[in-house]
């Protein structure tokens, strides 16, 4: 009945997509992965504006860093959009977003608009690109902490995704420096148990929707056979709730675990894990048609 992105794997790796080299107080990448890989990172990416790092520049990187680092860019004077798994920036035929998100995503990246609630038409350039780009920040660390309502942008993508498109959504830090935002928001991508884990591979993840976006709470397990839903938390999680069309919730539990027999003709259910203010979101399972 539905499409599922998750495998029965309880392999996740956690990875903050948005961060810069290139503003704010400079910190490059040798200082700020030893960071992140100390906070239990597993991989990063490397977003300065409309410029992404060569080959030769990637793996200068990554040799001396402990954890994988994808390379990209955040591309655009405004209405920024990030493009990741790319060494160099994507030349677009137009500033418009709708016009640079076909582009990229052509290209082969993985590619989200970013940070909505920073403009006063954010919503409208989410709206825009769904169904082309894979994912919108749902949560922007940096954006939050200068007081934009991240929250918002829940009731967004249920809107979207109650409209028909498809879009995926990410956390992220959009790190800039060592005391402004990191650890704040992250997505965790699911592998399998025995994969060497390279950039190639996290991209196509994202790709696929088998990965989850949180400022907190942990899915350890999200299993879905036979139109039975499992899904297993950490600790720390308080509530776990479905939710379908019009962002309405149909389902929920208070604990660590949630079964439930999902119901034909919905369009789509999302999974939501609740601790305090602190989210993770699953990715849709869209209904087929």
């Amino acid at each position: 009945m539905y499409e599922n992105p998750y495998s029965s794997s309880t392999r996740w790796l956690r990875g903050n997509l948005h961060g810069h080299t290139c503003c704010g107080r400079f910190m490059d990448v040798t200082e700020s992965a030893p960071m992140y890989a100390s906070l239990g990172y597993d991989f990063m990416a490397i977003t300065d504006h409309n410029l992404a790092p060569d080959e030769a520049q990637w793996k200068a990187w990554q040799d001396q860093i402990p954890i994988v680092l994808i390379p990209g860019e955040e591309n655009g004077s405004t209405d920024h959009i990030l493009e990741l798994g790319v060494f160099a920036v994507t030349p677009t035929d137009s500033n418009a977003i709708e016009h640079r998100a076909r582009s990229l995503t052509d290209a082969g990246g993985f590619v989200a608009p970013c940070h909505p609630q920073e403009y006063t038409w954010g919503a409208e350039n989410v709206r825009l690109t769904a169904g082309v780009a894979h994912a919108f920040e749902i949560y922007n660390g940096l954006r939050e902490r200068r007081g934009r309502d991240e929250s918002a942008n829940v009731e967004l993508w249920d809107e979207i995704l109650t409209d028909g498109k498809r879009m995926s959504v990410i956390a992220t830090d959009d790190f800039h420096c060592q005391y402004s935002s990191p650890g704040l928001g992250w997505v965790c991508v699911q592998v399998d148990e025995s994969t060497e884990v390279t950039w190639q591979l996290l991209v196509e993840q994202m790709k696929a929707g088998a990965f989850y976006a949180s400022t907190g709470p942990e899915f350890e397990q999200v299993l879905f056979e036979d139109a039975r839903l499992t899904v297993r938390c950490d600790k720390h999680v308080q509530e776990i709730a479905v939710i379908g069309p019009g962002g309405r919730q149909i389902a929920g539990v208070e604990g660590q675990q949630l079964e439930w027999v999902a119901q034909p003709e919905l369009t789509y259910f999302r999974v939501e894990a609740r601790a305090g203010i602190k989210r993770a979101w699953s990715q849709p399972f869209y209904g087929k048609s």
